[in-house]
């Protein structure tokens, strides 16, 4: 995992191409203004979703992982925490879904704060458990970039 400011995004460009792919969108594109939905940048390598929801208590839903797609989040509204822990001593609740690239799991997170202005860069298998509350349930307009890496 790494949690940064978005104005250093294009420091981590290296690790992958699809990074800087996701940074020209971001360039060329007022990300705020777009509505909800799904967003091609090179077709189903690399995509965005913005999503709008309330946030959850941790209790609510389960930490997930990627096999494929790496994910880089970021807040555009709101605020919510962002659970990431390691995956050996995690358990599968529920299997591997190949269509959607999740599954979901049990494990112990440690928790970082997410707003704007932020970003988390989650690589394949990370396990990470966003959408969650602070101290009350908060709407929250968030945009995931995928980056297929496997």
């Amino acid at each position: 995992m790494i949690l940064d400011v978005l104005e250093n995004l294009e420091k981590y460009e290296n690790i992958h191409c699809g990074i800087k792919k996701c940074i020209d969108f971001m360039k060329e594109n007022n990300i705020e203004k777009l509505e909800q939905g799904s967003y091609e940048i090179d077709g189903k390598n690399i995509y965005m979703n913005i999503a709008e929801y309330t946030t959850k208590d941790k209790t609510e839903s389960f930490p997930e992982a990627h096999r494929l797609y790496a994910d880089i989040q970021t807040v555009l509204v709101g605020e919510e925490f962002i659970g990431y822990c390691d995956r050996k001593p995690c358990q599968t609740k529920i299997q591997y879904d190949n269509e959607k690239d999740i599954e979901f799991l049990s494990g112990e997170c440690e928790y970082f704060e997410a707003k704007k202005g932020k970003f988390f860069l989650f690589l394949p298998n990370e396990v990470h458990h966003p959408c969650i509350i602070n101290k009350e349930r908060k709407f929250v307009r968030k945009a995931v970039f995928k980056i297929k890496i496997n």
